[in-house]
C-alpha cells in the first residue's frame, strides 16, 4: 500500500510545476521577441573584433559597428538572446569564424532603439529547447501527482 502524499510533498510538486510554467512563459516571451527581429530594418556593418572568450564555457564574441541615419553604433550581440555557450572551444570558434574582422555584415536593428542590434534574427534552437524544458518541468510533477492520487484512491 502506497503512502499518500504529504502536504509538503504536494507543495513541492506545485512549486516545481510553477517553476516550469514560468520557464515556459519566459521562453515564449523570448521567442516572440526573437521572431519580431526578422522584420527589423537592416543596414551594413563592419566586424571590428571576432574571438572566443572563456568564462565557465566558451562564448563567441563578435563586435561590429554600423550606422543608422547619421548615427554610429556598435554592438556585440549575435542573436536576440545570447544563450550561445559551448563546451568546446572549436564550436564557439565556428560561430566567431563566420564573422572575420573587417568583413561586411548585415545588421538587423530595432527601429525604436537603433542601438539594439543583432546579426542573426529569428527564433533559434535554444528558444525551442527552453520552452520544451519548461513544459517538461511543468507537466512531469503534475502527472506524478495525478498518478499518486489515483494510486491512493485505488488502495482505499
Amino acid at each position: 500500500m502506497e503512502k499518500p502524499l504529504s502536504k509538503s510533498g504536494i507543495l513541492i510538486i506545485i512549486l516545481a510545476s510553477l517553476a516550469g510554467l514560468f520557464l515556459s512563459l519566459f521562453a515564449t516571451n523570448n521567442s516572440v521577441n526573437a521572431f519580431k527581429t526578422k522584420s527589423w530594418p537592416t543596414t551594413q556593418g563592419t566586424v571590428i573584433s571576432s574571438q572566443v572568450e572563456r568564462s565557465s564555457r566558451y562564448i563567441p564574441k563578435v563586435i561590429y559597428t554600423y550606422d543608422v541615419d547619421t548615427n554610429a553604433f556598435s554592438s556585440d550581440r549575435i542573436r536576440q538572446t545570447n544563450y550561445a555557450q559551448y563546451k568546446k572551444k572549436e564550436d564557439a570558434a565556428k560561430v566567431a569564424d563566420r564573422y572575420p574582422v573587417d568583413s561586411k555584415v548585415t545588421v538587423y536593428y530595432n527601429p525604436n532603439k537603433p542601438d539594439e542590434a543583432i546579426l542573426e534574427p529569428g527564433i533559434k534552437g535554444e528558444h525551442i529547447f527552453m520552452f520544451l524544458l519548461g513544459l517538461v518541468i511543468f507537466l512531469a510533477p503534475l502527472i506524478g501527482l495525478i498518478y499518486s492520487i489515483r494510486k491512493a484512491r485505488e488502495s482505499v
